[in-house]
């Protein structure tokens, strides 16, 4: 199955980063140091903001491992992220898509799940282990707000540690990138 890659894409398919706005948005007076109380989180912000630096395009992308004994067929990771103007136009929507690393196991795939308010939408790499992310998942956000809030789950069919990255952005109604800011609540 071929991915449909979005804007966060380059030529090869690999994914490229950024961070927007500019690392400030890491003393968010909203969200003070919420996301700062994990040492490799921290590390992994770090990095995407240098890149940032380095004008890469607006996407960003998070890595891990989930249930990485492999023992745990619920195992859950969970991130809100925010949606705002960061002056290229008010938030309407969120993209994501999921990419899987781990070798293929039959019956265990990697999903990841946005909600907001009462809609959700889901997206699975089908082809753990290639080259390929998901399909993209768009949600669109309620309307008329400075800002919307998403909450993004990975989830998997079955036991077995799972390396993945998932690539998120929020989006304007024409599908230019606007601010995007997330707090990881929960890795398993």
């Amino acid at each position: 199955m071929a991915s449909k890659h979005g804007p966060c894409r380059n030529i090869a398919g690999k994914a490229v980063f950024s961070v927007n706005p500019p690392p400030t948005w890491l003393t968010c007076p909203r969200h003070k140091g919420s996301f700062m109380k994990n040492a490799f989180l921290q590390q992994t912000l770090f990095a995407v903001a240098l890149l940032a630096t380095a004008g890469h395009a607006h996407a960003h992308s998070a890595s891990g491992t989930i249930d990485g004994v492999g023992d745990n067929a619920s195992a859950t990771d969970l991130a809100q992220v925010i949606c705002y103007d960061d002056g290229n136009g008010p938030p309407h929507h969120l993209y994501t898509q999921i990419q899987d690393f781990s070798a293929p196991v039959p019956g265990l795939l990697l999903s990841t799940q946005i909600f907001t308010d009462s809609k959700i939408t889901n997206t699975t790499d089908t082809g753990p282990g290639d080259t390929l992310a998901s399909y993209p998942a768009i949600l669109v956000g309620p309307a008329g707000q400075d800002y919307q809030t998403y909450y993004i789950s990975v989830s998997k069919t079955s036991a077995g540690a799972r390396s993945f990255e998932i690539t998120y952005h929020c989006q304007t109604a024409n599908d230019t990138h606007t601010g995007t800011q997330i707090t990881v609540y929960q890795i398993q």
